[in-house]
């Protein structure tokens, strides 16, 4: 399973696992224990063993999804501390890669820094601030209806800007549709909207990123670098990490 694929399916609250199936076969009918980490047939032999990676993939499934864990978890810790109160011991909380002992890449400290510690090691579950946030047009309806569901109401990064790259050369009567309505939502939310023919937004991106943080685009294509620097610091893209 491509590793995207895999992050996919946790974001919709299903249960990836990862293990080696050579030994099945086509029609084999079989059980899976999560709990216990193997896969047997019907007759009870055992054909398969896992490990459920990350350790709260279990949470997540719970949470129907990682972003709903993220979010619940994040509300609970807060209202928590507002309290007085320890952190709630019902999450599982995420473990830390061992120390090695090294100096942090480049990459690594730029979403320590987002993260308010000096560095991240690869592995590390964390949650970096982003300064900037960039939304691409043949995505931004579907971005603007998950905003909604999370009642969002107005945006904490310090830039988020919305593009209308992929439809201004040719758009469909949907296109022109979104080309109205998208960016007065945007607008609400203390966003940019570009207007189209204003250019691409990957390269609007690395104009207006500082080179010191870290942003996210909604796009499946890595040309905003610094956009995709905790991706790769945990191993998702396939790129080499700058050293420093």
């Amino acid at each position: 399973m491509l590793r995207s694929f895999f992050n996919t399916a946790e974001d919709s609250g299903a249960l990836p696992i990862e293990c080696d199936v050579t030994p099945l076969e086509t029609g084999d009918v079989i059980t899976i224990y999560p709990y216990e980490g193997k896969i047997t047939k019907v007759d009870g032999v055992e054909i398969a063993t896992f490990t459920l990676k990350p350790d709260t993939l279990l949470d997540e499934v719970r949470a129907g999804g990682r972003i709903p864990l993220l979010i619940g978890r994040t509300l609970t810790d807060k209202t928590r501390s507002a309290l007085g109160l320890e952190p709630s011991s019902l999450f599982i909380r995420p473990a830390l890669p061992a120390d090695t002992g090294k100096g942090f890449t480049l990459a690594q400290k730029m979403v320590g820094k987002a993260c308010g510690l000096p560095g991240v090691r690869p592995g590390t579950a964390c949650e970096p601030l982003m300064t900037t946030v960039g939304s691409q047009d043949t995505t931004g309806p579907m971005t603007r209806d998950e905003l909604k569901e999370l009642a969002c109401l107005g945006f904490s990064a310090d830039l988020v800007m919305q593009s209308f790259c992929h439809t201004a050369a040719y758009p469909k009567p949907v296109d022109i549709q979104t080309h109205h309505e998208l960016p007065d939502f945007m607008h609400e939310r203390g966003g940019v909207a570009l207007r189209p023919g204003d250019g691409i937004i990957h390269s609007w991106l690395n104009r207006m990123l500082l080179p010191d943080t870290v942003g996210t685009g909604a796009t499946p294509t890595p040309a905003f670098p610094w956009g995709f620097l905790s991706r790769q610091v945990r191993g998702w893209w396939p790129l080499p990490l700058p050293s420093g």
